[in-house]
């Protein structure tokens, strides 16, 4: 029996038909495309990043008491929050999506996290840490842990029972994951490397938040394809709650800024980590066309080109070129 043939017009992101065939072309989202697009152009392999400067650096004890804590309390939690952020995609998400484009996409993501948590592997083992240490800290931190808590009840919200306006809060908590959730932990990196400490450990951070930035345009783009497709569920009530969603999201991450950072970290203070996460909120906020809550200005001014791949750069990719297409602007409707 052959499968049924559905209009262009019939697709939908979600709630729409499903013929289990992926046919992609004629393409319905063409945003979702670009993004695909831009995944393939960003691959890269986390065995090449050569980290043993930053082993040295570990072993002859060069980081501070400060600098060593906040380093392994970001990792742990970054590489749990990208085991969380893979079973949400293939768990929660991904099944709910009948755009076979943005199923792709959605698929992409999830390898990307799998490679993400390798890539955290990675740092661990190379750099000569206990695995178990950082693994299970949330085991023996209690604000490690009800963190990780606190994430994983906001990605199932879908685990609750699946409805239009459930969907549309999973893809703000997503927003919430992939533009907040994962910057102390980035901050942290980029605050020693700019100390000259730990600089190929930055360099695989660099490339992760690129993904991460493709992410989240990812999720931006989705919201705004649920505008159009289901305005009669925006309501009032339901915007509300997305921007509280935001806002919580920016108190637990503005907690655990400021947690990781106690011991002392050159150049961090409690004011700056607040400031900071308030400003990403309001970006996060105002990328989905919503009220911004905090109005404040980005105190870590240096923030965005510690983050920038330097392309043509070889000397941490054992001498390999790493000749990958930049992130560029992404803000694509």
């Amino acid at each position: 029996m052959s499968e049924k043939r559905f209009s262009i017009n019939d697709r939908k992101l979600i709630n729409g038909p499903v013929n289990n065939l992926m046919q992609i072309r004629p393409v319905k989202y063409s945003w979702a495309m670009q993004l695909l697009e831009q995944q393939q152009n960003n691959a890269w392999d986390q065995r090449e990043v050569d980290l043993s400067e930053d082993a040295k650096q570990y072993a002859t004890g060069l980081l501070t008491e400060g600098n060593l804590n906040s380093y392994k309390k970001a990792l742990a939690f970054l590489s749990n929050l990208d085991g969380i952020q893979l079973n949400n995609l293939t768990k929660n998400i991904g099944k709910h999506i009948t755009s076979p484009e943005v199923s792709m996409c959605i698929t992409r993501q999830a390898w990307e996290e799998a490679q993400h948590v390798l890539s955290y592997a990675q740092i661990i083992e190379s750099i000569g840490f206990d695995p178990e240490e950082i693994y299970w800290m949330f085991d023996t931190d209690p604000v490690l842990a009800e963190k990780n808590e606190y994430i994983t009840r906001s990605s199932e919200i879908l685990g609750t029972g699946f409805s239009e306006e459930n969907f549309i809060k999973a893809v703000v908590a997503n927003i919430a994951l992939e533009g907040i959730y994962f910057f102390n932990g980035f901050l942290t990196f980029y605050t020693l490397e700019r100390q000259g400490l730990m600089k190929n450990s930055a360099k695989m951070i660099q490339l992760i938040q690129r993904d991460e930035e493709v992410h989240l345009h990812l999720f931006t783009n989705m919201w705004k394809t649920l505008r159009q497709e289901l305005p009669h569920v925006f309501t009032d009530k339901l915007i509300a709650e997305c921007r509280e969603l935001i806002h919580l999201a920016a108190q637990h991450e503005i907690a655990w800024g400021k947690y990781i950072i106690q011991d002392g970290v050159l150049g961090l203070t409690d004011t700056i980590i607040e400031g900071f996460i308030q400003n990403l909120a309001d970006k996060r906020l105002e990328s989905i066309g919503l009220d911004i809550l905090y109005g404040v200005k980005n105190p870590i001014t240096w923030f965005d080109d510690a983050s920038k791949i330097n392309l043509g750069e070889t000397n941490f990719f054992e001498g390999k070129n790493a000749s990958y297409v930049a992130g560029g602007s992404l803000e694509w409707d």
